[in-house]
C-alpha cells in the first residue's frame, strides 16, 4: 500500500515538475507543500485533506527493521495547515495479531484529529506512541512491553445454540437375561430391560427413564425412574419433574437423601453448557514475545512442550502437563535464540468440579419427597410418608483447596454437609467430607493419598464414620481401609509389582485383607509371559472366615491370543485352571474365550468349564456366556446395549449407547459399502445406508466424511463432507450427503454389426473421454449413472448401458455394445473424430 501511494506522489510530482518547465514557471508556483522535507504536489495534497487512509502496524521499540510489525488497523491520515494529523483510528480484530492494553486501545479510540510533532510522532504515554514514516507512508504504533496486554487462554466458554432446530429424539436401552438350571424343566431365569429416552427441541429436552423386570414371567415388574424435564443453557439450568437426587441437584454431597421419588425444580448456574478447562495450571505461566517464538518448557532437564506464539504476552498452554505441583523452566526463543530463562512454579489440581477462573457455583432445589417404608439396624423402622425438602448448594475453589458445601431441610430436619479437597504437596493430597443433621446423626468421610519419590509407589487411606439419629434414614457405620501399590522394579531390576489392600468394618467386626504380585517373566517378537500370584483372608463377623491363594501364568500372543494357566485354593478346595481368549478385529464377533476347571483336592474329580463371546455388531453390543457349575448346574447369560435416534423421516439404529445425542448419516449407498466418519478425531466405520452415531450431550463436533481405507470401493463426497455440530440432549443432526461412487471402467465399445467406434469422443455426467483406434476406452463413471454417449464427427450418436451393480474400483466390462448406431462402415477414415 505505502510503495503504491509512493509512486503516485513521485508521478504527480514529476508531472507538476514537467508543466512548469514547459510553461516558464518554477516549480513551486503551483502552491506545492513541504512536510518533512518532502514536496507533496498539489493532487497528492488535495487527497491528504481529503483524508487518506494508511495501515496501522505494532512495532516492539527494541526491534530492528519492520520485519516483525503486525497490522491491528487503519488510521485516517489527513493535512490541515500543511501539517498531519490522523483523524481516527480503527483497529481490526484479529486473534494473532498482539494485544494491547486496555488504556493503550483507549487512547487509540480516542484519537481524533490529533496533530503530530515535527517529528511525526504523537505520544500516547511513556510505553506507546505513533510514529509516521511519510516516506513509506506507514503509521507504526511503537510500543514497550508495559503497552502489550496478556492474551490469557479462555478458562470458560458457552457452546452456543443447538444445530439442531426441529423435535428429535434418543432411545438407549440395556437388555439382560440370566438362566441357571439343571434339567429343561428345573431351573430360575430371570431378566431386566432398562429404557432412557430423551426428546429435544432446540435446547429443551424431556427425560424418560425406567426398567422392566422379569420380562414375560408372573413376577412382571416396571419401575418408573425418571421423568424430567430440563433446559441446560448459556451458563443456567432449570430441571422439574420426578428426579433423584443427583438429578434434583448436582454440585455438593447429598447423602441423607437416599430413597423414594422427589417430585421438586432446581435451578442454579451450575450448567454443562458451560464448559470450563480444567487442564490449565491455578499460576498462569506467562511469557513476553518482542516478536513472532517460541517457548520450551522442561522439567529436571526432560522437554515437556514447544508452543509457537506471536508478539506480545501470551499465556502458555499448561493443559498438556502433568497434574501437580512442581517447578518448570521456561525458556523463550525467537529467532533461533534464547532470549530469557525462568523457573515457575506449575500448580494442577485434579478438580472436576471446580477450576480457577470459575464463577462461584450456586444452585436452588426442593420439592416433594415420596418414601417408602424403610427398616434398619436396631429394629429402626420408618412408615412410608411424603416429606417436603428445600436446599441449597454452593462450590466454589479457594487458593489450594476445592470446596462445595450443601444444606437442606428434610423430614422437619435440618441437614448441613461439607467437603474439602486440599493438596498438601505435590505427591500428598487430603480430602474430607461430613455431614450434620438437627437430629444428632452426623458422619465423617477422610481420605489422604500420597505417591514416594520417585514415582514408584502409591499409598492411600480412608476412613468413615457415621451415627445415625432419629429421624434421617441412615444406619450407623464405622469403616477403615488402606493400600498401596510398589514398583519393585524401580529398586530392583526385572522385579514386578506388589499390590496391599486391608478393609476392615469396624461395626460387624469383620476385616478383609488382599495382596497381589505380577512379574514378568519374557517379552519378544513371539509374545510375552507373565505370572500373577496372590493371597486374600477375610472374615465374617466373629467367624473364623475364610482364605485363598492362587498362581497362574499368563501367555499373550500375537495377533490378540492369549491362554492362561494355573492353580487356586479356596479354603482347602483347589482347582487347576486353563483359560483361551481371542480377539477378532473384523466382523460382528469381536472376542470369543473358553475355561476349564477341575478340583484337584478337596473337590471329586468333576471337570468344568464356560465359553462366551463379545459381539458389537451395527444394532447391538454385548456379551454371551455360557458355564458349568460344580453342582451339575448350568448358567447362561445375555447382555446386549444399543440406542435408536430419530428426527423426522429419518430413524436409525446404532450398537453403541454412549450418549443421548446423536447423528444421522444417510449416505444412500448399498447395504455393503463402506465409508468412514471422522468425529472430532475418532473414526467411525459407517456400512449401508442409514447410519446413527449416539454422541455425548452439551458437545461442539466436526464430522468429516471420508473413503473407508479397508474397502475397495471410491467415493466422492459432493456435500456435506465436513458439518460442524452444537448438540443437546435429544438433539439428532441429520446428515445427507451427495455421493458419487466412482468406478474406473475398462473397455472396448462398439456398434451393433460388432464393428468397432474407433477415436470417438464419450461422455457421462462424471465427464468426458475418447476411445482408441481399436474403440478401446479408459473413464471414470458414477455407479448411480451407468450410461455413456457417443458422438462421432458426422454428430451420429449412440448409447450403451453398463451393468455395474457389482463393480467396485476398477473394472474391464469387454465389448460394449451402443444402442442406435447399427454400423461403423460409413464413418470414413478413422482419426477424423479426434479433437
Amino acid at each position: 500500500m505505502g510503495s503504491i501511494l509512493l509512486n503516485i506522489l513521485v508521478t504527480c510530482w514529476v508531472a507538476v515538475i514537467a508543466a512548469a518547465i514547459l510553461s516558464g514557471q518554477p516549480a513551486f508556483a503551483a502552491g506545492v507543500t513541504q512536510i518533512s522535507g518532502i514536496l507533496i504536489p498539489p493532487t497528492f495534497a488535495l487527497a491528504l485533506r481529503e483524508g487518506m487512509s494508511i495501515p496501522l502496524l505494532v512495532h516492539f521499540e527494541n526491534n530492528s527493521g519492520a520485519k516483525d510489525d503486525q497490522r491491528i488497523g487503519h488510521a485516517l491520515l489527513l493535512l490541515e495547515n500543511n501539517r498531519l494529523k490522523i483523524g481516527h483510528i480503527i483497529l481490526e480484530e484479529n486473534d494473532s495479531a498482539p494485544q494491547l492494553t486496555k488504556a493503550t486501545r483507549q487512547r487509540l479510540m480516542a484519537l481524533n484529529n490529533a496533530d503530530f510533532d515535527d517529528r511525526q510522532r504523537l505520544v500516547l504515554s511513556d510505553a506507546a506512541w505513533l510514529a509516521l514514516n511519510f516516506h513509506q507512508l506507514h503509521l507504526q504504533l511503537v510500543v514497550k512491553e508495559a503497552a502489550l496486554g496478556t492474551v490469557f487462554r479462555e478458562r470458560s466458554s458457552d457452546i452456543g445454540a443447538s444445530s439442531v432446530g426441529t423435535v428429535s429424539s434418543t432411545l438407549a436401552y440395556s437388555l439382560g437375561i440370566y438362566d441357571n438350571r439343571r434339567h429343561a424343566s428345573e431351573g430360575t431365569t430371570s431378566s431386566y430391560l432398562s429404557l432412557n429416552n430423551v426428546t429435544s427441541l432446540r435446547e429443551h429436552h424431556l427425560a424418560v427413564n425406567g426398567s422392566v423386570y422379569g420380562i414375560g414371567s408372573p413376577n412382571q415388574d416396571s419401575t418408573l425412574y425418571k421423568v424430567m424435564y430440563e433446559r441446560d443453557f448459556a451458563g443456567r439450568r432449570f430441571a422439574a419433574g420426578m428426579l433423584d437426587s443427583w438429578n434434583l441437584q448436582s454440585l455438593g454431597p447429598v447423602t441423607a437423601i437416599n430413597s423414594g421419588k422427589i417430585f421438586g425444580i432446581s435451578y442454579g448456574n451450575r450448567a454443562s453448557s458451560t464448559r470450563f478447562d480444567r487442564s490449565q495450571s491455578l499460576i498462569p505461566i506467562v511469557a513476553f514475545f518482542p516478536s513472532a517464538g517460541e517457548v520450551h518448557l522442561s522439567r529436571d532437564g526432560r522437554l515437556l512442550s514447544v508452543q509457537n506464539f506471536a508478539m506480545g504476552n501470551h499465556e502458555v498452554d499448561s493443559g498438556n502437563l502433568p497434574f501437580g505441583i512442581y517447578d518448570v523452566q521456561v525458556e523463550v526463543v525467537v529467532n533461533g535464540q534464547a532470549i530469557s530463562r525462568r523457573t515457575q512454579r506449575v500448580n494442577k489440581l485434579y478438580s472436576p468440579g471446580n477450576t480457577v477462573g470459575a464463577p462461584l457455583s450456586w444452585q436452588y432445589w426442593g420439592g416433594l419427597v415420596r418414601r417408602d417404608e424403610w427398616r434398619g439396624d436396631n429394629d429402626r423402622r420408618s412408615e412410608a410418608k411424603d416429606v417436603y425438602l428445600l436446599g441449597a448448594s454452593a462450590a466454589g475453589f479457594l487458593p489450594r483447596m476445592n470446596w462445595a458445601l450443601s444444606g437442606y431441610s428434610l423430614d422437619h430436619t435440618t441437614v448441613a454437609e461439607a467437603r474439602f479437597s486440599l493438596p498438601i504437596t505435590e505427591s500428598l493430597q487430603v480430602s474430607t467430607q461430613s455431614m450434620a443433621a438437627s437430629d444428632s446423626s452426623w458422619s465423617l468421610v477422610n481420605s489422604v493419598s500420597t505417591s514416594l519419590p520417585g514415582g514408584f509407589s502409591t499409598l492411600w487411606v480412608n476412613e468413615e464414620k457415621t451415627v445415625s439419629g432419629s429421624r434421617l434414614r441412615q444406619n450407623a457405620a464405622h469403616n477403615r481401609a488402606f493400600g498401596g501399590s510398589l514398583s519393585l522394579g524401580a529398586l530392583v531390576s526385572k522385579l514386578g509389582t506388589l499390590s496391599v489392600s486391608y478393609n476392615e468394618d469396624k461395626k460387624s467386626a469383620s476385616h478383609y485383607y488382599n495382596v497381589d504380585y505380577y512379574q514378568s517373566l519374557f517379552s519378544g517378537r513371539y509374545g510375552s509371559l507373565g505370572m500373577r500370584t496372590g493371597i486374600q483372608r477375610y472374615n465374617n463377623g466373629y467367624s473364623t472366615g475364610g482364605s485363598g491363594k492362587y498362581l497362574t501364568l499368563d501367555l499373550s500372543l500375537p495377533l490378540g491370543s492369549g491362554v492362561s494357566a494355573g492353580i487356586a485354593n479356596q479354603n482347602g478346595y483347589t482347582m487347576a485352571n486353563i483359560a483361551a481368549r481371542k480377539e477378532i478385529a473384523t466382523g460382528s464377533i469381536r472376542s470369543v474365550g473358553a475355561n476349564l476347571s477341575r478340583a484337584i483336592s478337596g473337590g471329586g474329580s468333576r471337570v468344568n468349564g464356560g465359553a462366551y463371546a463379545r459381539f458389537d455388531s451395527k444394532y447391538s453390543t454385548g456379551t454371551v456366556n455360557v458355564s458349568s457349575s460344580a453342582d451339575g448346574y448350568v448358567n447362561s447369560n445375555l447382555t446386549a446395549n444399543g440406542s435408536v435416534g430419530w428426527q423426522g423421516r429419518h430413524i436409525a439404529a446404532s450398537g453403541r449407547s454412549d450418549g443421548n445425542s446423536g447423528v444421522i448419516i444417510n449416505t444412500g449407498l448399498a447395504q455393503e459399502s463402506m465409508l468412514t466418519a471422522r468425529v472430532d478425531g475418532r473414526l467411525v466405520k459407517l456400512i449401508g445406508d442409514i447410519n446413527y452415531l449416539p454422541l455425548s450431550p452439551y458437545g461442539q463436533y466436526v464430522v468429516e466424511l471420508m473413503n473407508n481405507q479397508h474397502s475397495a470401493e471410491s467415493f466422492e463426497i459432493t456435500t456435506q463432507r465436513k458439518s460442524r455440530l452444537t448438540l443437546y440432549p435429544g438433539n439428532v443432526a441429520v446428515i445427507e450427503p451427495q455421493i458419487k461412487q466412482r468406478v474406473t471402467v475398462f473397455g472396448r465399445l462398439q456398434a451393433e454389426d460388432g464393428s468397432p467406434l474407433a477415436n470417438v469422443t464419450l461422455t457421462n455426467p462424471s465427464g468426458r473421454t475418447y476411445t482408441d483406434e481399436l474403440g478401446e476406452f479408459v473413464m471414470d463413471i458414477d455407479k448411480k449413472f451407468p450410461m455413456i454417449d457417443s458422438t462421432d464427427h458426422q454428430q451420429q450418436s449412440c448409447e450403451a448401458a453398463l451393468d455395474l451393480s457389482q463393480a467396485q474400483g476398477a473394472v474391464w466390462v469387454g465389448d460394449v455394445v451402443c444402442r442406435g448406431l447399427k454400423t461403423t462402415a460409413n464413418l470414413g477414415q478413422t482419426g477424423a473424430m479426434r479433437l
